[in-house]
């Protein structure tokens, strides 16, 4: 009965994302992929493939990402707001229940863009290469794994905050989460302590997003680190389950009305 009721609750959220044409990002992608990579293969002669790879591993990234901002403005804010929160928990469904469905309808969301457009970019690489570089595919989930932690951290502001900083929010963990090892490097070199103890505890506490970064190994035909690749894995997972509990536990003490 649990798990009918998050599905029933994720398979909505999907449908609502459909409806409000999320989906159709995916078709904004391939048109400036094909325009960019035009461009910028005129610039670099002999490298169109390495462009490609780059510019649209870069675009599922941020395209993803997107998703995962403008979604959690309206993640509970529209339940909320129609009044349709109170018709689902007065039914045998459970608060965290409620969220984890939400999140898990977020993750599909992002999973089907994520889809459609790695089949786009492996498609335009057998066009330049005529083979199929199954390492897209491989950074492409990697791209997952970090989106399931950046999800997961918009669920939480969305239960924690209004709309609108709920989405500053989770873009500045995403931000923050691909500098946080070179901030750390930098404050090595400045003697201010409280400036390092602020910079400790952030490096700390937000995810460090540059774990499923693999598009060097991928735009420059490296063998990809089994290990390191195994790791990104366990570290989504357990990240982004521990957030999820703290979203589910603030949920439970919010007053909805």
């Amino acid at each position: 009965m649990k798990m009918r009721s998050i599905i029933a609750i994720a398979h909505n959220t999907f449908r609502e994302a459909i409806r409000d044409r999320v989906l159709y990002l995916f078709l904004g992608f391939a048109i400036a992929l094909f325009f960019t990579t035009k461009i910028f293969g005129m610039l670099t002669v002999g490298s169109e493939a390495k462009v490609i790879k780059d510019f649209g591993l870069a675009g599922i990234q941020f395209f993803c990402m997107l998703i995962s901002v403008t979604m959690s403005i309206t993640l509970i804010s529209r339940e909320v707001e129609n009044r349709t929160i109170f018709n689902i928990l007065a039914k045998p469904v459970r608060r965290w229940q409620f969220l984890v469905g939400k999140y898990f309808g977020l993750l599909a969301t992002i999973v089907a863009n994520l889809v459609l457009m790695t089949l786009i970019l492996v498609f335009v690489i057998w066009i330049y290469e005529h083979e199929l570089d199954l390492r897209i595919v491989v950074s492409s989930a990697m791209v997952m794994m970090e989106m399931a932690i950046v999800a997961a951290f918009a669920t939480l502001f969305a239960v924690s905050t209004k709309p609108i900083l709920g989405s500053v929010f989770t873009l500045s963990v995403f931000i923050i989460g691909h500098i946080s090892e070179d901030i750390w490097e930098l404050t090595r070199q400045v003697g201010d302590s409280s400036l390092n103890i602020i910079i400790t505890v952030v490096y700390y506490l937000l995810p460090n997003l540059e774990r499923f970064n693999f598009k060097t190994e991928v735009v420059h035909n490296l063998p990809l680190p089994f290990d390191a690749v195994v790791w990104a894995v366990l570290y989504s997972l357990a990240y982004s389950t521990m957030i999820m509990v703290l979203a589910c536990l603030q949920l439970g003490r919010k007053d909805l009305a």
